[in-house]
């Protein structure tokens, strides 16, 4: 892709600037990404009303019943507390999809937000994870919601935690700058996507053949995994208007 600018200071000089002609792609794929994922909207209100309050009474009743019960019976009545929190938790995750609420966006500091989010990282689920920052300084504040994109990097600074090995795993947060690149939204206005935000780690990487497809609900590389993380994370890029991808450092 080409896009031209007339340079007024050189006369009948026009500026060109290069873009690799995959990027069209990459957002009708991040579109058709949080597409499926508000398809998931209509299931998340059912969810909620349907398997949420009947979950309610039998943790209810359970926990009523662990008063006359021998020791083994209340073990038995410990795991259906668990498995019912357990769906609750779950049906929380797809309730999430069902805010349709319109996302208000102030000006921020994405290092900021980073910085906070690399901060947790290191105190919690990445403790014993070396995390590098490659950061560029001269990155200007942009339009977004502080606590959603907070909330996008946590979720893969997580997902990447648990990927890298247990001795030498590292996680590289690098920014950069994206010059000439805009995708439209609705018939009238255009956002710009200046900034790019790069989360890297040195794990195995995503199984081949789902590396297309993890950002769709209910696709997971981890066997207890319920597919709707990353679809959430993609959904929320997807609104703020930005674009998401997983690629492959040796294959790029």
């Amino acid at each position: 892709d080409i896009i031209a600018v007339p340079v007024s200071s050189l006369n009948n000089r026009v500026l060109l600037i290069f873009n690799p002609h995959g990027m069209s792609k990459k957002m009708n794929k991040s579109l058709s990404y949080k597409s499926a994922a508000k398809s998931v909207t209509g299931m998340a209100e059912t969810l909620a009303h349907e398997i949420k309050n009947p979950l309610t009474g039998i943790s209810g009743a359970a926990q009523l019943l662990t008063a006359n019960v021998s020791t083994e019976e209340k073990e038995w009545i410990d795991i259906i507390l668990k498995e019912v929190n357990r769906i609750k938790k779950l049906v929380d995750k797809f309730q999430v999809f069902g805010d349709l609420r319109p996302i208000k966006q102030d000006s921020v500091n994405i290092h900021d937000i980073l910085s906070q989010a690399k901060r947790a990282a290191d105190v919690g689920y990445a403790a014993n994870i070396k995390i590098v920052e490659d950061y560029d300084p001269s990155l200007p504040a942009v339009r977004g919601d502080r606590e959603l994109l907070l909330q996008v990097i946590q979720n893969l600074l997580k997902n990447a935690a648990e990927a890298v090995p247990q001795t030498g795993g590292q996680i590289t947060i690098a920014t950069s700058f994206r010059q000439g690149i805009r995708i439209s939204v609705g018939k009238t206005t255009a956002e710009s996507l200046p900034l790019q935000v790069s989360i890297i780690d040195n794990g195995p990487g995503v199984p081949e053949q789902i590396k297309d497809e993890i950002f769709e609900p209910f696709v997971s590389s981890k066997i207890n995994g319920t597919g709707l993380g990353l679809s959430l994370v993609s959904k929320i890029v997807s609104d703020l208007g930005g674009v998401i991808e997983y690629t492959r450092l040796d294959q790029k």
